[in-house]
């Protein structure tokens, strides 16, 4: 018999009387607190009644309320009720990071029969998995743990037959998106209403988690190697909570009841809200996160994409909080210049520019109307075409970015680019004012190993300290999250050039996440009967401490040591 669920402490109102047509009713998510009831039908009794004494209507649907602000004030006023907080929407904050991390160094896991590493379930709440993946075969794994209590929920292109013996369970929410945002027709956007991933985000995430080993991996002939999780025989939940780059809480919450109800390991969340969380009990993923500790279950959640100090979310102490940080590559794509210099660049280029162009700066040639300044960023429309002709500088032949903060990262472009820093736009520059017909060329992306020094933390990075509670550090770790490749969705062409791939590389402190997830699930696997307290001090407190320059001051950079994690024993580091 399927289990109570032990998060039943929100619920959703559809009004179907007067409050139907409140102006000011607005979604709000109602905490209770763990409840006492011995059964589910006495627990929505229970909510109906205090629902009920403030709204008049005892009309049911789900974990959360429609409620205006002086309903929801009066039910915060309530003994019962912990706290009421407008449900809100959450943001998304592979072949080489996990050698670089060194998990063959764990001898004592890669040498554990596969029962045991494979009775590992990571629950995995993100956008979806594209389930035809080849890092998703399920090849030498044994039946699904007994106990798993989940399903595999079908939708749209997605049939029970999508799931196998590695993504063990499925299931999708969206009735708190189309709550608050309206039907998903009205974005006038691709989706699938099913747990297939049509964005490629959810696909990545898990994919570094627990993907199978894949040879002979790369996107355009960059980064090729064999692509794994960090625990490729461990099992995915997957539960696609978010739509269109949004989450709402209202869905994150019932993912998380669901994932503890169905007997996940580790929890991987690769979502969070914006800066800053007032409050540990009034946003989603804490109050879940929390519950699931109290279960057992490890809680994974990326620290944020916002960058400056005191921006770091998912801080609870409950939760293992990741920060994003580099591995020793990069991909770098050299411009030539006509006076023989060459300047380092960084992108995902693949295509060879077959001579040397003439060079333009975008703020010299301006169209109509767009001062200098905005078309130096070169947007549509702001350049003028019978300037840019012919030449590198955007939308015609070539494109050369300059932003010394964030260099590193290498994006991909549908014609020759690279991304070059402060230094090097100075050089290029004075180059072009000195010379009257400048001109350059941009080489093919090459992959560069061996970066010293590495890690280093990435720039866009959230930071601490904890602004909820200071005293407890947070980021608690990093993970590598920058320039990370693992699995796709080939339907998903916006952030490849427009070309269909079944591998990506893309930057995120969502990427850092799941590396830390998978670290955790090679813990689980090799002490099951750790405490998610113990698994996260053991990942800790054996990191590495590296340090790097950030914004002008020293930040500190953690790293794993994979044998000493293994060998950490409940008193303590060995």
């Amino acid at each position: 018999m399927r289990l109570v669920k032990v998060l039943t402490i929100l619920f959703f109102i559809r009004f179907a009387f007067v409050h139907a047509t409140a102006t000011d009713a607005k979604h709000y998510i109602v905490y209770m607190g763990e409840h006492a009831h011995p059964n589910l039908e006495s627990v929505v009794r229970a909510n109906h009644e205090i629902l009920a004494s403030v709204t008049g209507s005892k009309s049911f649907r789900g974990f959360s309320a429609m409620l205006t602000p002086e309903q929801a004030q009066q039910l915060a006023d309530k003994d019962l009720v912990v706290s009421v907080f407008q449900s809100k929407m959450n943001m998304f904050h592979t072949t080489h990071s996990w050698e670089f991390l060194g998990t063959d160094s764990a001898q004592q896991y890669n040498q554990m029969p596969m029962e045991s590493t494979s009775n590992t379930i990571v629950g995995v709440i993100d956008k979806g998995i594209w389930p035809e993946s080849k890092s998703f075969n399920d090849k030498g794994l044994g039946p699904v743990p007994k106990k798993f209590k989940g399903e595999c929920v079908t939708g749209e292109h997605f049939r029970l037959a999508n799931c196998n013996r590695k993504i063990i369970g499925v299931r999708f929410y969206l009735k708190g998106f189309e709550e608050e945002s309206g039907p998903l027709e009205s974005f006038n956007l691709p989706f699938l209403r099913s747990a297939r991933d049509g964005d490629g985000h959810g696909t990545h995430t898990a994919s570094t988690i627990a993907g199978s080993i894949v040879a002979n991996v790369r996107l355009f002939g960059m980064a090729r190697g064999t692509a794994r999780g960090g625990a490729p025989s461990a099992r995915l939940a997957i539960y696609k909570a978010c739509w269109f780059d949004m989450c709402s809480e209202a869905d994150i919450h019932s993912a998380l009841d669901d994932a503890i109800s169905d007997g996940v390991d580790i929890l991987s969340i690769s979502i969070g809200p914006d800066p800053h969380q007032p409050s540990h009990f009034e946003n989603a993923i804490l109050i879940g996160a929390f519950h699931a500790f109290q279960r057992g279950i490890l809680a994974s959640a990326s620290a944020g994409n916002s960058a400056f100090p005191g921006t770091a979310t998912n801080v609870a102490p409950w939760i293992l909080t990741v920060a994003a940080s580099s591995v020793d590559r990069e991909f770098h794509s050299i411009v030539y210049l006509g006076n023989s210099k060459v300047l380092k660049g960084f992108s995902l280029n693949p295509i060879k520019m077959e001579t040397y162009y003439g060079l333009i700066a975008g703020s010299v040639a301006a169209a109509p109307g767009v001062t200098a300044k905005n078309a130096s960023f070169c947007k549509n429309n702001t350049l003028d075409q019978t300037l840019v002709k012919g030449k590198i500088v955007a939308g015609v032949v070539g494109l050369i970015l300059i932003d010394s903060s964030i260099k590193d990262v290498s994006f991909q472009f549908v014609i020759p680019g690279t991304l070059i820093g402060q230094e090097e736009a100075e050089e290029l520059q004075a180059y072009m004012i000195s010379e009257k017909n400048p001109v350059g060329k941009i080489s093919p992306t090459i992959t560069v190993l061996n970066i010293k020094p590495a890690p280093e933390m990435v720039v866009f990075s959230s930071m601490g300290p904890n602004i909820i509670t200071p005293d407890i550090i947070k980021p608690n770790i990093t993970g590598p999250g920058l320039n990370i490749l693992a699995a796709w969705s080939p339907v998903v062409t916006t952030a490849t050039a427009e070309q269909s791939v079944d591998y990506n590389i893309i930057s995120s402190a969502s990427l850092s996440c799941p590396h830390v997830s998978a670290v955790a699930a090679i813990v689980k696997s090799y002490q099951p009967s750790w405490s998610p307290a113990a698994i996260m001090s053991a990942i800790m407190t054996t990191g590495k401490l590296f340090y790097t320059i950030m914004s002008d001051n020293y930040k500190f950079t953690y790293v794993f040591d994979w044998t000493k994690s293994m060998d950490y024993h409940s008193n303590g580091p060995r």
